[in-house]
């Protein structure tokens, strides 16, 4: 089931360097929320924070971060990440197989039976509209797969433990067009399943998947809210210009 984000006065350091100051944004459940902003403005660190990975590199963080009715901070990092899925933006693999790189989190889990895990991997192929490419391929060395289909397999992975809501970095950037547009496609048609929250490297991916944008600079959102509104009627010089210098 998909589940609501709400963060507010969020806060976080790193080192001493202030990487995020009074944040507030909501990602509605069953929505993608796309953030948008240059390199460095926080968008991977925002992403990180709500799956408890920041923490565990050194970064103080504060501030309210609700999924649904209930903290991040009151769920261990494990717990929260059965919920909370994370997709990078360079494809990262196990060594393997592509069935155990897509069953991963389920082992982890204490799923152990062939059949459960063949099972499994099966309907999340099927749902993410890919399992014709992959039948062949489950048992395939995952080094031999191309990039796009090696972030297939790591979105798949994902996916297939369920979460509420998933963060994607960038899932796109390092990704031919076809591909691109594959996983574009995927993610918009996912979106009643599982909430997204999704760092993009231009206004255009934004325009096509999100029915609500964020815009960050410098650590914080200048604006939020629905995309259109956001692209036809900026409230802040920075989105303007942002949108208008990638769309040129």
């Amino acid at each position: 089931m998909p589940i609501q984000l709400v963060v507010e006065d969020l806060n976080a350091t790193l080192e001493d360097k202030v990487v995020l100051h009074d944040v507030a944004v909501t990602a509605q459940a069953g929505h993608v929320l796309a953030l948008m902003g240059k390199t460095g403005s926080g968008k991977s660190t925002f992403l990180r924070v709500i799956n408890r990975m920041a923490e565990q590199r050194g970064c103080v963080v504060s501030g309210r971060i609700m999924l649904d009715n209930s903290s991040i901070f009151m769920q261990e990092p494990n717990d929260l990440r059965r919920r909370v899925g994370m997709v990078f933006t360079e494809p990262v693999l196990f060594a393997g197989t592509v069935l155990h790189n897509i069953t991963a989190g389920l082992r982890l889990q204490g799923i152990r039976k062939k059949q459960a895990l063949e099972e499994r991997a099966e309907e999340t192929l099927r749902r993410m509209e890919i399992y014709k490419e992959f039948r062949d391929m489950l048992y395939t060395d995952s080094s031999r797969l191309t990039r796009g289909q090696a972030q297939l397999t790591c979105i798949a992975r994902a996916l297939a433990l369920r979460p509420g809501l998933l963060l994607l970095d960038e899932p796109t950037r390092l990704l031919d067009a076809m591909t691109s547009i594959k996983v574009e496609d995927m993610l918009f048609s996912l979106r009643k399943e599982c909430t997204m929250v999704v760092a993009v490297h231009s206004p255009q991916m934004a325009g096509r998947i999100a029915e609500e944008t964020a815009m960050m600079e410098d650590g914080t959102v200048l604006e939020w809210g629905r995309t259109s509104d956001l692209f036809y009627h900026p409230q802040h010089l920075h989105t303007e210009q942002f949108i208008s210098s990638r769309f040129a």
